[in-house]
């Protein structure tokens, strides 16, 4: 038995990098894996086509109406990976307040 069997897995950012890794990790694990991203992009459809198994879905996880419509359409959490981040480009003194507040929203 695998160590993830039958857990259900949702991974934040899994287009690329450490979310698309970490996805294809928890499948081998045995987890149903959910890999959402922001960009429906070439890279979440390549891990769709790489691992059917894994479902995508294209979400922002800074709009509280895509989370609203993304949670009626699971039944079951049991780990949840979040790989979303924003870093704003300067220095914290160079950072506007809009910049802020969305830095914060998405890494908080």
């Amino acid at each position: 038995m695998k160590r993830l069997e039958n857990k259900s897995v949702i991974i934040t950012a899994a287009g690329q990098g450490i979310g698309k890794e970490t996805a294809i990790h928890f499948f081998k694990e045995g987890a149903n894996v959910i890999a959402t991203d922001i960009n429906r992009t070439n890279k979440l459809e390549q891990l769709s086509k790489e691992y059917p198994k894994i479902k995508t879905y294209t979400l922002d996880s800074t709009n509280a109406a895509d989370i609203k419509k993304f949670a009626d359409t699971i039944s079951k959490v049991d780990v949840l990976f979040n790989c979303v981040g924003f870093v704003h480009n300067g220095t914290i003194l160079d950072c506007e307040e809009k910049d802020w507040d969305f830095s914060f929203n998405v890494n908080v």
